[in-house]
């Protein structure tokens, strides 16, 4: 392969991991934006997508599903148990202190994971990828078409996000909650309500964020955390809270991790997000697409 062809094969692969970062990155600025919590169990939202997607996909729970099924369940049970977290967890100690909210969260980061390796054990499982995984070539330019077909199912799952929050009435409902609780609630709007809907929304694209990924990856216990630092520093990049921006802030993150990776070395590629992290809060802590004070939506 000529040089134009490996930059642009990593452009195109830096577009999907980025574009999966951005989901992730989607969920934290959602929460924080409507919430005003940060869920550090994200990460093992995404595990457990993953995970219970690819158990029907192989046929291990008995039902062997195909694709698309399997990765409603695992996205529908990563909805739930953000819902539970929420309930059980982040509600009950957000009234005490926004530590107790980092605390509980760190708590049952560690206890899905151990839950985990006890259900799955502690080896990586292979996904099976929908589309090959070896690039083609297509005009000259060799592409991977996972790659293609992540980066797509991310930003129609992240425009139908955009659609519904503009042009719904709960979604201008869930926007006016996150701007103004107060005066949301004079209108009739039930921020409880609109606070678990943005839960089971955000827990749900982390999920898919999770699925879309699996292939790349072995599927592990482990696998969300490192995935959900580089969300994290995806969000902050964009602007925490400001949803366009989580998205922008993935794509960018990830177009620049695979073009360190794969032009210098690949022990820069996961070290190019906590070294944007730290530039980013340095340099420009409100992000790159920081809309001022005050909530984002």
């Amino acid at each position: 392969m000529n040089s134009l062809s490996v930059f642009v094969q990593l452009i195109v692969g830096g577009l999907a991991i980025g574009s999966v970062y951005g989901l992730v990155a989607l969920a934290h600025s959602m929460i924080w934006s409507g919430v005003r919590v940060v869920n550090f169990a994200q990460g093992e939202i995404f595990m457990i997508a993953a995970s219970v997607s690819l158990m029907f996909v192989t046929g291990e729970w008995g039902a062997q599903l195909p694709f698309i099924p399997a990765a409603l369940i695992g996205t529908a049970v990563s909805a739930f148990f953000g819902f539970l977290i929420y309930i059980l967890v982040m509600r009950p100690t957000t009234k005490i202190g926004f530590l107790y909210v980092i605390g509980g969260c760190v708590g049952v980061q560690m206890l899905l994971q151990n839950i985990a390796i006890l259900i799955w054990g502690s080896t990586g499982r292979p996904y099976p990828a929908i589309f090959p995984m070896t690039p083609v070539q297509i005009f000259g330019v060799y592409i991977v078409p996972q790659d293609v077909f992540v980066l797509c199912i991310s930003l129609i799952a992240a425009g139908l996000l955009w659609l519904f929050l503009t042009k719904t009435k709960t979604g201008t409902a869930m926007r006016a909650s996150s701007q103004n609780r107060a005066v949301a609630g004079l209108m009739g709007i039930s921020h409880i309500k609109t606070d678990a809907l943005t839960i089971i929304i955000a827990s749900g694209l982390a999920g898919l964020a999770g699925i879309l990924l699996a292939p790349k990856f072995f599927v592990t216990p482990q696998m969300g955390a490192i995935i959900n630092s580089k969300a994290f520093t995806a969000a902050v990049l964009g602007g925490f809270g400001n949803i366009p921006g989580a998205v922008v802030g993935g794509l960018l993150l990830g177009i620049v991790e695979n073009l360190a990776g794969g032009l210098l070395s690949s022990q820069f590629k996961d070290a190019t997000s906590f070294i944007i992290l730290i530039l980013i809060m340095i340099f420009k802590p409100g992000g790159l697409f920081d809309a001022g004070p005050g909530r984002k939506a």
